[in-house]
């Protein structure tokens, strides 16, 4: 075997056909670091044909003022499982990382732990990857942990995912939690359309995500984070879409259905002349008076709407990436004051049959807690990706590689003195 140094378009080769891919892990993702002055890297092993068995793309990350550590978003890309190759690798990337000024490398790979079921509970008799685990701390590597939760320094450990494979798009809305179906019905009976952003005309959803952002208390990726990702992934693979009411469609469509059952009326009247005693068209005139009170009342609201917002009115927004044969939900923003109107539901329902149109396996909700009941803070969000087909995922943890003890023991120290300083 030979360890080498890559290209990014090498790099992006290999790891286009490895079952650790993810869209941070692409090329794209991690030439966006270099664009932002950090130095990256891209290493692999080849066999003696000189095929890639196993590649790595890192950044160099700085800790403790003037060391650094390494970086390997969701992972290097080597066969776990495989010893021999394994081994061969994590030497030559330690030899790499202090050749190269770096203490340690950190990694959180794209690989499954152990078979969940639709609420989180461990699927029995299901897979588990524990000797991956068991592999990997053999060889050197620090597991950091089965951590819930969010951090602010850590990628998550559990996703919310929806397969696709042989699924056609009347069997993915069908695995949709029936109110959810209806749900995503209202969106369109309302007459809400999806609006897509180019990547210089992000007003509107910044200006959506900073009030989602306030409301929820997390941090937003930022305009040049979105910017920047778009350019990088391109139109057909980096998406922002708007969910946007026109209130004049709404009108329409009520007038519509008002003139529709002012139609039926007329034919209950007649039956009614014929026939006054009539239970059932009694029942029937009575039911269409309350459908007409009903109508009637939503025209006057979307007016009052209208008065107050404008004839077109951004309800929800959200951010994804296609990479490969994998789509992500990245980031999301809504107006809770104008949720009856299900912006959320249409643009979830747009997206995954848009994936399924893709030829994507799988669509990916991405991150969520791990905590799978009401004490968890994000259940609610947990919910709304499951009554839409998702499962949950549990990933394998963090990792970390010492490269450099004598750097460690550097960067330790400063991070003690800081310590006491601070205290």
């Amino acid at each position: 075997m030979l360890f080498k140094t890559l290209s990014a378009d090498e790099y992006e080769a290999f790891a286009l056909h490895h079952p650790g891919r993810y869209y941070i892990n692409s090329s794209k993702m991690i030439e966006l670091k270099r664009n932002q002055g950090w130095d990256v890297f891209y290493t692999g092993v080849a066999d003696d044909e000189g095929n890639l068995k196993a590649a790595a793309g890192f950044s160099k990350v700085p800790v403790s003022g003037f060391f650094h550590y390494a970086y390997a978003q969701r992972g290097i890309l080597c066969d776990f499982n495989d010893t021999e190759l394994l081994s061969f690798f994590t030497e030559e990337l330690k030899k790499f990382l202090k050749a190269n000024g770096m203490a340690y490398l950190r990694m959180d790979p794209y690989v499954e732990y152990q078979q969940l079921n639709t609420d989180g509970s461990v699927t029995e008799g299901g897979f588990n990857n524990q000797a991956m685990i068991d592999n990997l701390q053999r060889l050197g590597w620090k597991h950091l942990g089965f951590t819930k939760n969010y951090t602010a320094d850590s990628q998550v450990r559990y996703m919310v995912v929806l397969d696709l494979d042989d699924k056609d798009d009347q069997a993915i809305t069908a695995g949709y939690e029936p109110n959810t179906r209806r749900t995503v019905n209202r969106a369109k009976k309302f007459g809400v359309e999806i609006e897509e952003c180019d990547p210089d005309h992000l007003d509107e959803f910044m200006k959506l995500m900073e009030f989602t952002s306030e409301k929820r208390h997390f941090a937003d990726l930022g305009l040049n984070t979105y910017q920047s990702q778009m350019h990088a992934f391109g139109p057909d693979n980096a998406k922002v879409w708007l969910a946007v009411l026109n209130t004049q469609k709404l009108i329409e469509i009520n007038r519509s259905d008002l003139e529709a059952v002012h139609e039926e009326m007329k034919k209950t009247d007649t039956a009614l002349i014929k026939t006054p005693n009539n239970g059932k068209m009694q029942r029937r005139r009575k039911e269409e008076e309350e459908r007409i009170s009903q109508i009637e009342r939503m025209i006057a609201e979307t007016e009052e709407l209208e008065k107050t917002y404008g004839p077109r009115i951004i309800l929800s927004g959200a951010y994804f990436v296609i990479y490969d044969d994998e789509m992500y939900y990245i980031s999301s923003g809504s107006y809770d004051e104008l949720r009856k109107y299900c912006g959320p539901y249409l643009i979830q329902d747009e997206a995954i049959h848009l994936a399924k149109k893709r030829g994507c396996r799988r669509y990916n909700f991405t991150g969520t807690s791990g905590i799978f009941d009401e004490s968890g803070d994000d259940f609610g969000v947990f919910e709304f990706k499951r009554k839409l087909g998702g499962r949950p995922i549990e990933l394998i943890g963090e990792f970390t590689l010492d490269a450099d003890k004598a750097m460690i023991r550097k960067i330790n120290a400063v991070k003690k003195l800081k310590k006491a300083i601070h205290r």
